[in-house]
């Protein structure tokens, strides 16, 4: 599920750069502390930093609530990617108030779906005391369920994250492989310490970044599956994690 095409790297490292120039002028021109232009650049959801121009000029002017503007954006970014939002460009909003009314108007008129709508657009497969197998049908339910209920990879603050780039804050990789490739996910945790004992039998080495799994089925019928540190299995050990966790049972 990485991304790692050399160009694509280098082009969007360019973009990045570009985006951020207008954000550093403002710091450079002492209207931006380094703790302001770090908060607008995480605000910004895209994979780009696309935003982050328009985010700083309307922390100088107007300093919203932070907490409103990063749901806001959010919710602007996925009406964005849905082919939803009336402006396109985030530029021709002229205040923040502006981009406020759209995304309120478009979620009282049933003409955009919400981010909590989008969230909670997934199906869970398999519940039991073994077994926790969730599919998600949008980046949103990806990165929601993916933080919730498969993080695995350690942060070293004590806390712990997703390391599958679908579950990432940019929608990019989901969005790719789920409507231009036509992959299902469906996220596995084993929760029983019986097929955890099974799992460090059949792999003593690896067992305990198996305990989450993301499997992806290809509309062809191909499974792959990568582990809680995002390394890919083999296509015989794929099939012999979904034996011992009854996964093999799921249809997609």
């Amino acid at each position: 599920m990485r991304s790692t095409h050399p160009k694509l790297l280098t082009e969007n490292k360019s973009h990045i750069l570009e985006n951020l120039k207008l954000g550093k002028q403002y710091f450079d021109q002492g209207k931006l502390s380094a703790k302001d232009l770090k908060q607008i650049i995480n605000i910004d959801p895209t994979p780009t930093k696309k935003f982050v121009g328009w985010i700083a000029k309307i922390w100088i002017t107007e300093k919203p609530d932070l907490s409103i503007l990063t749901n806001t954006i959010e919710e602007y970014n996925v009406f964005l990617n849905k082919g939803k939002a009336k402006t396109k460009d985030i530029n021709l909003f002229k205040s923040f108030e502006e981009l406020k009314k759209e995304i309120d108007y478009l979620n009282q008129s049933g003409e955009g779906t919400s981010v909590r709508e989008l969230e909670s657009d997934y199906e869970t497969l398999i519940n039991n005391n073994n077994i926790l197998a969730m599919s998600p049908h949008t980046h949103e339910a990806s990165r929601k369920i993916g933080l919730a209920y498969f993080a695995y990879r350690d942060c070293g603050d004590g806390t712990k994250d997703s390391a599958w780039c679908t579950t990432y804050k940019a929608p990019d990789h989901f969005n790719d492989y789920y409507y231009n490739q036509g992959i299902t996910f469906v996220y596995v945790r084993v929760k029983s310490p019986e097929l955890i004992q099974k799992l460090k039998e059949a792999f003593p080495n690896t067992y305990k970044q198996y305990i989450v799994m993301a499997l992806y089925f290809t509309p062809e019928g191909r499974v792959r599956a990568q582990d809680g540190l995002d390394v890919e299995l083999s296509s015989i050990n794929t099939k012999k994690f979904m034996n011992i966790t009854s996964t093999n049972i799921i249809r997609v």
